[in-house]
């Protein structure tokens, strides 16, 4: 195996976790596999893309659509709802001795606002 298929194969495995372009990839691999047998079987090719279709949604759509109602989540969990909070979050998580991110979580999740014996619990799970 020479270094440039070594470097090719590292190329291909760093592109396998991007969700569009394995959906790209399978759909290109399954278009192939479908010409592959229709040649096996006889008929004559090129066929219309249409051809079996139903005229429905692409099948990756949804994937599509899921990761980007997440990221979408994500980005509004993340946000606070105005600066001031977002202010007084960091202050609050500052003085317990707590990350930003780790105070936060604890309102998302739980739902509660830390005093200082929950985030001294908190702080001793965590490891701080």
């Amino acid at each position: 195996m020479s270094l440039a298929d070594v470097a090719a194969r590292a190329q291909a495995r760093m592109s396998y976790g991007d969700p569009r372009r394995r959906a790209k990839r399978f759909a290109d691999s399954q278009k192939a596999r479908k010409i592959a047998d229709l040649k096996a079987a006889g008929y004559v090719l090129p066929l219309s893309e249409w051809l079996g279709h139903n005229n429905g949604p692409a099948w990756d759509e949804e994937l599509l659509f899921r990761e980007f109602c997440w990221a979408k989540a994500h980005r509004e969990a993340w946000t606070p709802p105005t600066q001031e909070i977002g202010i007084r979050r960091a202050k609050k998580a500052e003085a317990l001795g707590l990350t930003y991110r780790e105070y936060t979580i604890e309102i998302m999740e739980r739902g509660r606002y830390l005093d200082e014996e929950t985030a001294a619990q908190l702080r001793k799970r965590l490891g701080h």
